[in-house]
């Protein structure tokens, strides 16, 4: 059996039935992740085969946090999503202590599954390593997760994500889409990984077309409203309008900026 971790391969002892034949302790290359299995722990898939893989990668597309929690970091997806391990194996992830709302315990942390079906589930077990930054869940089930930060409303307004030097999430929505401009908007969190990544490349657009598109990024956290009435169920999702604020087509996750400004000359954008 192969077990990838974001890119590091190990290659792992199992019988015909899927059961580990060696107690096995991994870890990715940067440390981030780790998955510790014990002997006889048996993997099938959802039809019941003994796995040929395991593999973490970093998931492309987030969803939104649940009511009251960030999530802190990168989403981990393991696959193939449905397989079932038996007893459970555990799955470490390291977090980022600067990332944590203001005035959160780091004992407060937590990792929770998301099923794109039914959402964010619970996690029944939990061990946090504070002077390590890592926290522990068993996984019965391969899925999304990541690490939570519970948080209430005074905390989510009290560290917002750093404001870009073009300030695109200090745009109002409404007047950009009022501008009579056609008008580029993410939906996205500031510590979500590929909004991170999206950052600079709407930044560069936004100057590069500024009298001919606007360019708004919308945080999450701090317009709920607009992103129920738009309909976000990941982030980032980008939202092109044309000039009239009529929705022409949208994408989820990472947007390369040649992608975009394909899909800009198809808007008569150039």
């Amino acid at each position: 059996m192969e077990i990838d971790l974001l890119g590091t391969r190990h290659e792992v002892l199992a019988d015909v039935q899927g059961r580990l034949k060696t107690n096995v302790e991994l870890a990715s290359a940067d440390g981030k992740v780790s998955l510790v299995i014990d002997k006889d722990t048996r993997l099938i898939d959802k039809d019941e085969k003994s796995l040929q893989h395991i593999r973490v990668t970093i998931a492309q597309i987030s969803p939104l946090p649940p009511e009251g929690a960030d999530i802190i970091g990168a989403i981990y997806e393991l696959s193939p999503q449905g397989a079932t391990v038996d007893p459970p194996l555990r799955l470490i992830l390291s977090y980022d202590p600067e990332e944590l709302p203001e005035g959160l315990s780091e004992g407060n942390v937590y990792i929770a599954p998301y099923d794109e079906e039914t959402g964010w589930g619970k996690s029944y077990y939990k061990r946090v390593d504070t002077e390590n930054h890592r926290v522990t869940t068993q996984v019965n089930c391969l899925a999304k997760f990541a690490v939570l930060a519970p948080v209430g409303s005074t905390l989510s307004q009290s560290a917002p994500a750093p404001s870009s030097k073009l300030d695109l999430d200090a745009i109002p929505l409404e007047p950009a889409l009022s501008s009579g401009k056609p008008t580029l908007a993410e939906f996205g969190r500031g510590i979500c990984i590929p909004c991170k990544q999206m950052k600079p490349i709407l930044e560069e657009l936004a100057v590069e077309y500024q009298d001919k598109l606007k360019v708004v990024i919308v945080e999450i956290d701090e317009h709920r409203d607009l992103t129920r009435q738009h309909g976000i169920m990941a982030i980032p999702t980008q939202i092109f309008f044309d000039s009239n604020g009529k929705e022409v087509t949208r994408h989820m996750g990472f947007w390369s900026k040649e992608e975009i400004i394909t899909q800009l000359k198809k808007m008569g954008i150039e």
